[in-house]
């Protein structure tokens, strides 16, 4: 089924910038979190791990923004720290925004199925519709991210191949897009023979049962990715105002000491910095 995904995308991000949080908690100190799916279930870990030791913190995960919500939420002043799996754009870190790169996790291709993984070659296949099978002759179901999506950007920039296939397969009638970092996921649980985009920190972090599939040889875990023998990721920014509040400041910080990176890489991400305990 096809999505009118810009419609959707841009209807989360106006239903939540005209939210007042009425329903959240009133605490003065309380820390509104949000954005690119693929981090979500790992956020919601660090909260619980950062709680633990601060019971007086208050920590609310929103879900369902996306990168370019998350951001356009944090210049409107209704999120504290935005998740995004993208740089800032000049003209939004212009709106008085900073973001910091705080870890990254291989980008995958994933299904229900075992399987010995794909050649970039196969991607290409897939996407053109010229591979349109399993092994064992069993229909094999692309599934996609909307064209403005950071991981449809992430496969685009593999190679110019795949860019053009992923263009067909846009192109194609039927196709089924999914709008969300999870729903890509139910996607690939929930449709027999579906193949799609996703994260190694989204599936371990919620604990999903669809298969990451190697890539060119190399299963995606973090230390392939250390390595740079598994080179596809999809990072993660920290995005807050250029002077953000002091439980901002306090949790960002937490991420990136000794315990937030046991945390981050446990689920799937590399970090990028430690720091303390």
């Amino acid at each position: 089924m096809r999505y009118i995904n810009h419609v959707l995308t841009a209807f989360q991000a106006s239903v939540f910038l005209g939210l007042s949080f009425a329903s959240l908690p009133t605490v003065a100190d309380t820390l509104k979190v949000g954005g690119t799916g693929s981090a979500l279930g790992t956020m919601k870990i660090l909260a619980e791990a950062y709680r633990a030791s601060r019971p007086d913190s208050r920590i609310v995960i929103v879900p369902a923004l996306g990168s370019s919500g998350s951001i356009k939420a944090v210049a409107a002043g209704v999120l504290d720290i935005g998740l995004s799996g993208r740089p800032l754009k000049p003209a939004e870190r212009e709106q008085n925004l900073a973001e910091r790169e705080v870890a990254r996790t291989p980008l995958v291709l994933a299904s229900m199925r075992a399987h010995a993984g794909f050649t970039l070659s196969d991607i290409v296949r897939v996407y053109d519709g010229t591979l349109q099978t399993w092994p064992d002759g069993s229909p094999l179901r692309p599934i996609l991210r909307p064209e403005s999506d950071s991981e449809t950007a992430l496969l685009r920039a593999i190679s110019p191949e795949i860019d053009r296939a992923l263009t067909a397969a846009h192109a194609r009638p039927g196709v089924h897009i999914a709008i969300t970092d999870q729903d890509s996921a139910d996607a690939i649980e929930h449709i027999p023979g579906g193949l799609g985009p996703s994260t190694l920190a989204l599936i371990l972090s919620e604990q999903r049962k669809i298969r990451a599939l190697p890539l060119n040889g190399v299963a995606p875990s973090v230390a392939a990715l250390r390595r740079g023998s598994y080179p596809y990721f999809k990072p993660l920014y920290l995005v807050t105002p250029q002077n953000p509040s002091g439980p901002a400041r306090a949790f960002a910080a937490f991420i990136q000491t000794r315990q937030g990176a046991r945390i981050l890489s446990d689920n799937g991400y590399l970090p990028l910095q430690s720091g303390g305990k």
